[in-house]
């Protein structure tokens, strides 16, 4: 395997789509290839997308272009002009950018192709109206277990991050192995029935373009986690071990904006295990993270959820632990579906802080999210479909939203919540945002989004990139889309896997 396959920094960000430099569109008719998809040129040619890619199938593949230009025209590849208006890319060359020039008199048009190595999962990046796709970057991570022939990888990428668990190392080899083993069959389908079985996939974060292009990406180990961008570089989860399914214990990574790793973060409480389905590092230097404590109760194992938020700079470090506040009696647990080993009642994965200073924590396995007071940590309300819920929710059809991810407080004040919709919608999940009455108990859906045929199991999240266009990850659909607030899908990425959370900005 070389270096190169697993870490690949394509272009200079400055560079990609800069607004100052534009194509003269009317030289460049269309570029085409034979090949079939998904490993073909992707998205299909748009003389508005300036940028595209490509993944091999096999070792001995090429992609084979043609270019339809207006007559008179001389196109370049990489500064060497084409004798032919044809062009082949090699398999065994990639990853590398190529940059087509065309040249028609003084009016020049520049295309660049992106090619991805072999083991990377094919995006089928679909364009829908290119005019409306927002402008940003997108952040995300497609995860994919790992075939056996990649697992010396994985461990070395394991050592690399966790130098410190060496006496661990055998014993979580052997959780991760059976947690792949056990995961629960929707799961299971609905992360691979994308794949093509023959090929030997790696799990990967990502930095895209506006478009779904890979500008940067890095092979993920065994962790899956948000990457995400704050305001000293980048930040993504490096995982150690999964003690059972949906459970991912480890660190996160700091990098810098050059991408070079310069520290970890982790909750440095004693008996805590900090876990990655959260983690935030703020523009004040507040750091939310999200962990997990074990703990008796009724003559059984449980894990509780835990909240920390720290900011050396104003004094805070609030450490927040689920048990002393909500009972494990009121939670639904898939403890068979998930093959648990242990009661994962709460299930953590997400905090925010809200505009109030209190802060919102959703917890899967009780179908709530939960304003929690910043000083004494009692929990103000909880709000959806699980026992515990407050509210009466007026003009949902479903009466609130069950095993939800990322809720988000908006500029309006008003909350958004990726809706997994498991138990309540048929075969779908959706996006909605409610207004909260606090004093009457009143949700009010104001708007959603419903997603048919694309119910994520587990995962998923959506980001409000504007007043107007938005961007979900669907899970365990292995599936992203942008879309706006009347409906209007404007793009999508759809490779397969898990795709946990995704974010343009």
């Amino acid at each position: 395997m070389r270096k190169e396959n697993l870490e690949f920094k394509f272009t200079e960000l400055i560079d990609v789509y800069n607004k100052d430099k534009k194509n003269d569109t009317s030289i460049v008719l269309d570029i085409r290839s034979v090949n079939k998809e998904p490993y073909s040129l992707s998205p299909a040619f748009d003389s508005d997308i300036e940028r595209y890619c490509w993944v091999p199938e096999k070792n001995n593949t090429q992609l084979n272009l043609d270019f339809f230009v207006k007559d008179g025209t001389k196109i370049y590849v990489d500064n060497e002009l084409l004798d032919e208006k044809s062009y082949k890319v090699f398999s065994k060359d990639c990853p590398k950018e190529y940059i087509f020039r065309f040249e028609n008199n003084d009016n020049i048009a520049t295309y660049t192709l992106a090619t991805l190595p072999i083991n990377f999962p094919p995006l089928n990046i679909n364009v829908a109206n290119s005019s409306l796709v927002s402008e940003g970057n997108i952040f995300t991570s497609v995860f994919i277990v790992p075939k056996v022939v990649h697992w010396p990888l994985i461990i070395k990428d394991v050592i690399r991050y966790f130098p410190e668990l060496k006496k661990y190392y055998i014993k979580y080899l052997y959780q991760n192995i059976m947690t792949r083993i056990k995961i629960p069959k929707v799961v299971k389908y609905q992360t691979e029935r994308k794949l093509t079985k023959s090929r030997k996939y790696l799990p990967y974060i990502m930095m895209l373009d506006k478009f779904g292009v890979p500008i940067w990406y890095k092979m993920a180990g065994i962790g899956f986690s948000a990457f995400r961008p704050y305001k000293n570089g980048y930040y993504y989860g490096a995982v150690s071990n999964y003690p059972q399914f949906a459970i991912g214990l480890g660190k996160t990574v700091l990098l810098d904006k050059s991408f070079n790793i310069t520290g970890f973060q982790k909750i440095n409480e004693e008996d805590i295990f900090t876990e990655l389905h959260e983690f935030q590092y703020l523009d004040d230097d507040t750091i939310i993270q999200i962990g997990s404590k074990s703990h008796k109760y009724d003559n059984q194992k449980i894990d509780s959820g835990i909240i920390s938020i720290l900011n050396q700079k104003n004094g805070t470090n609030f450490i927040w632990d689920s048990i002393d506040h909500v009972s494990p009696d009121s939670s639904i647990v898939p403890m068979k579906e998930w093959g648990m080993k242990s009661n994962d009642y709460f299930h953590m994965n997400a905090v925010r802080i809200l505009s109030d200073g209190n802060y919102l924590a959703s917890a899967r396995h009780t179908q709530t999210i939960m304003k929690i007071d910043k000083l004494s940590g009692e929990i103000i309300w909880h709000m959806g479909k699980g026992s515990l819920n407050n509210f009466k929710f007026i003009n949902d059809p479903y009466n609130g939203f069950s095993h939800q991810h990322a809720p988000e407080e908006l500029d309006n004040k008003n909350i958004l919540i990726w809706d997994n919709g498991i138990g309540s919608i048929d075969n779908g999940s959706r996006v909605c945002e409610y207004k909260i009455d606090e004093n009457k108990l009143t949700a009010t859906l104001v708007w959603s989004k419903e997603f048919k045929d694309l119910q994520a199991n587990v995962a998923g999240n959506c980001y409000p990139i504007d007043d107007n266009n938005f961007i979900a990850a669907f899970g365990s659909q292995g599936y992203i889309q942008e879309f706006n607030k009347d409906g209007s899908n404007l793009l999508s990425i759809d490779p397969g896997g898990l795709i946990y959370q995704v974010m343009k900005l």
